[in-house]
């Protein structure tokens, strides 16, 4: 039986209200995408001037203990309506972190997964929703990095999507560094004017350091949670277009009945109530 001609326009009504939400969705994290990739650029340029500044220090750089487990640094999601993302990242936390590290999550929905699996972290914030409120929070993280450090000794290693088709999740080292090739000084060149002894400012550039590091980590999970978000709501405008075009046609055959019924009741005599 055909439905009623009210109930097919209210079903329409409805599906294009839930268009304009899913297309606002899909709008701000676009622009929330962006905002993040430009401030990947400033990291990159604040960790090229970190970097600077330890080779004209000229210092060897002390190696962190690198036995045990370390901790592990989880950027997943925040929020819902992207799709199966924060799951995927739950999964991979409890299938890729190294056993017996020390969890720190950030992302409450990917959290709470992982809580739901039985898993406790040592520690656990949400990710931001917006660009410019993630140097405040890598800052913390960095904090807390520092002091877990002599609870879970070992390398700092970093869990999150990535930019690869279909943002699949990856592990990669966040500390210590990947050696690089030694800087030979230049001679001829002043000496950098300091303010603090070698060895507070050499401790205070590799915290610089990490703080780059995680600031990117960070940064780069609310991109990928928003890529995410964006291609979630593509596929629900598409699946709403498909819907839309099936309620015009319940539409359409509700309105050919209620005029049908009309004419049979006119050509009757009879009046319409």
């Amino acid at each position: 039986m055909t439905e009623r001609l009210e109930d097919v326009r209210r079903r329409r009504e409805v599906i294009d209200e839930i268009g304009e939400v899913v297309g606002a969705l899909r709008a701000i994290a676009a622009a929330h995408s962006t905002d993040a990739q430009t401030a990947l650029d400033a990291i990159s340029l604040f960790e090229g001037h970190v970097s600077s500044a330890l080779t004209r220090l000229a210092m060897p750089v002390p190696l962190p203990r690198t036995e045990g487990p370390g901790l592990t640094l989880v950027v997943g999601a925040a929020q819902g309506f992207c799709g199966g993302y924060p799951a995927r990242v739950a999964e991979a936390a409890k299938d890729m972190a190294p056993r017996g590290s020390g969890l720190l999550v950030v992302g409450q929905r990917t959290g709470a997964m992982l809580s739901d699996a039985g898993i406790t972290p040592v520690w656990s914030a949400d990710l931001p929703a917006a660009a410019r409120f993630v140097p405040a929070l890598a800052s913390a993280v960095t904090d807390v990095l520092l002091v877990l450090g002599e609870r879970f000794p070992g390398p700092i290693t970093a869990l999150s999507g990535t930019d690869a088709p279909g943002l699949p999740v990856k592990t990669w080292a966040i500390w210590p560094l990947e050696p690089r090739a030694p800087v030979k000084p230049d001679k001829t060149a002043a000496p950098p004017l300091t303010t603090l002894p070698a060895a507070d400012l050499l401790r205070g550039l590799l915290a610089e350091t990490l703080f780059a590091e995680v600031a990117r980590t960070i940064m780069q999970g609310l991109r990928i949670e928003n890529k995410a978000r964006v291609a979630a709501m593509a596929r629900a405008q598409t699946n709403l277009k498909t819907r839309r075009a099936e309620v015009d046609q319940h539409y359409r055959q509700a309105r050919q009945e209620q005029m049908t019924t009309e004419v049979i009741e006119l050509s009757m005599g009879k009046q319409t109530p």
